[in-house]
C-alpha cells in the first residue's frame, strides 16, 4: 500500500455556471470531492487525497483542506457552491455530522450540507448513494470496496447483506496497492508474453489499482505463474513495470475476496446486475473478475463503473424526489447480513479455488 499521501486534481471543463455543488465520497484510504455543475449538469472537476489512512478522528480535518484545494485548483468561488453532499461510513458519516459544518469546507455558512443515510452498519451511506443510481424495476446491485454490498429487489421487497472483503478491492491490503486514482496502474495486460499497462491520468505510475490486480492475477493464472490455489509455482513476485509487482501475499488477499464476491453472489438471484467499484474501472478488470470466479459466468453482460457513489451523493442533494428515495430505503430495506452469515462462510470455503475461465472470458 502507498507510504506516501498523494493529491490529485482534474478540472473536466473550460466554463462552468454559478450553480456547483459538492459531493464526496470517503473511504478507507481515499477522500474524493467532484465538483458538479447543476445548471449545465455535467461534473466540472475531480480532486482526491489517497495514501492516508482515514479515521473518524481525522476525516473532518482532511476534509477541510481537501475542500479548500479542490474549489482552488477548479477556479471556483464559494459563492459559486450552493451545497455539498457526504457519502461516507457509519463512523464517519456520525462524527461529521457531529463536527463539520459549511463553514468549516470554505463555504458560506448557509449552504446546504447533507449526509447520505446509512441503512445499517454493514451498509452505509456509500452504498445507499450506489442504490441512488439504479433505474426503477427489478434489479441486483453490489458495490465492492471494505465490504462488498448487495441489494435485490423484486417487487416491492428490497433485499441487502453486507460482508467485510480483505482488501483487495480496495487497495489497501496489496502490497503495490492504491486506490484507481491518478498515478494508479490500471489495466493489464499480456501481449506475447509482454505485460503492458495503462496509468490513470497518463502520468507516472504510484502504484497498482485493485483493478490492475485482478487484471494481473488472471495473467498469472493463465500463463501457469499461480496454479488453481493460488500458489505462485517458479517465483515470489510478479513484476508489473520496473517498480511495483504482485506478491504471493497479493494473491492470497485477491484470491479471498474472489471468494468471498463469489459467496456473496450465489446468496441472491438473478435480476438485472449493476456492479460498482474499483475492479470494475475497466473492461479488462469487469472480464478479468469474471475469469477467476469472482462474478459469476451470468453477469458477464451486467452494467459496470468504478465508482457510482459520487453520481448517487449528488443525485441526494439535487432532487427531492431522490432524497425522499433514499429515506425510503433506508426505512423499508432488510437487511439480511446476520441471517445470511453462516450461509456465506460455507459458501466462501467452497470459491477458494480460481477458477478456469481464462481464455472464454479475457
Amino acid at each position: 500500500m502507498l507510504s506516501e499521501v498523494h493529491a490529485s486534481s482534474a478540472k473536466f471543463r473550460t466554463e462552468r455556471s454559478a450553480e456547483m455543488i459538492l459531493a464526496c465520497d470517503i473511504t478507507a484510504n481515499c477522500a474524493v470531492i467532484e465538483l458538479f455543475d447543476a445548471a449545465l449538469n455535467r461534473p466540472y472537476s475531480r480532486t482526491a487525497l489517497y495514501g492516508v489512512k482515514i479515521t473518524a478522528e481525522n476525516t473532518a480535518e482532511t476534509l477541510r483542506r481537501l475542500s479548500v484545494t479542490a474549489m482552488r485548483s477548479a477556479g471556483v468561488p464559494s459563492s459559486a457552491v450552493k451545497g455539498a453532499a457526504i457519502a461516507a461510513s457509519v463512523f464517519v458519516s456520525n462524527r461529521l455530522e457531529e463536527e463539520l459544518s459549511a463553514a468549516d469546507l470554505g463555504l458560506d455558512p448557509e449552504t446546504e450540507l447533507v449526509f447520505v443515510p446509512y441503512i445499517s452498519m454493514a451498509l452505509s451511506g456509500r452504498f445507499t448513494a450506489t442504490l441512488l443510481t439504479i433505474p426503477n424495476g427489478n434489479f441486483l446491485v453490489a458495490d465492492l470496496g471494505a465490504n462488498i454490498c448487495v441489494a435485490e429487489k423484486n417487487g416491492e421487497t428490497l433485499r441487502c447483506a453486507g460482508f467485510p472483503l480483505s482488501g483487495a478491492f480496495d487497495g489497501t491490503a496489496l502490497e503495490s496497492g492504491m486506490p484507481c486514482e491518478n498515478g494508479a496502474i490500471d489495466a493489464v495486460r499480456s501481449e506475447n508474453g509482454i505485460i503492458e499497462y495503462e496509468v490513470v491520468g497518463d502520468g507516472d505510475s504510484l502504484g497498482i489499482s485493485p483493478a490492475g490486480a485482478v487484471c494481473a492475477s488472471r495473467i498469472m493464472l493463465s500463463e501457469g505463474v499461480i496454479d488453481s490455489d493460488g500458489i505462485m509455482t517458479d517465483r515470489d513476485l510478479f513484476a508489473i513495470g520496473e517498480d511495483f509487482f504482485i506478491s504471493q501475499s497479493d494473491i492470497r488477499v485477491i484470491q479471498s475476496d474472489m471468494a468471498r464476491c463469489a459467496a456473496a453472489f450465489e446468496l441472491f438471484g438473478t435480476e438485472k446486475p449493476y456492479l460498482s467499484g474499483a475492479p470494475f474501472s475497466n473492461d479488462y478488470g469487469f472480464r478479468a473478475m469474471t475469469a477467476i470466479g469472482a462474478v459469476p459466468e451470468k453477469y458477464l453482460k451486467a452494467s459496470f463503473c468504478g465508482n457510482s457513489v459520487i453520481r448517487g451523493a449528488e443525485n441526494f442533494l439535487l432532487s427531492e424526489k431522490y432524497r425522499e428515495e433514499a429515506y425510503e430505503i433506508v426505512k423499508n430495506t432488510e437487511d439480511i447480513s446476520e441471517r445470511l452469515a453462516e450461509e456465506f462462510d460455507g459458501k466462501y470455503l467452497r470459491h477458494l479455488s480460481f477458477e478456469k475461465k481464462i481464455d472464454k472470458f479475457c
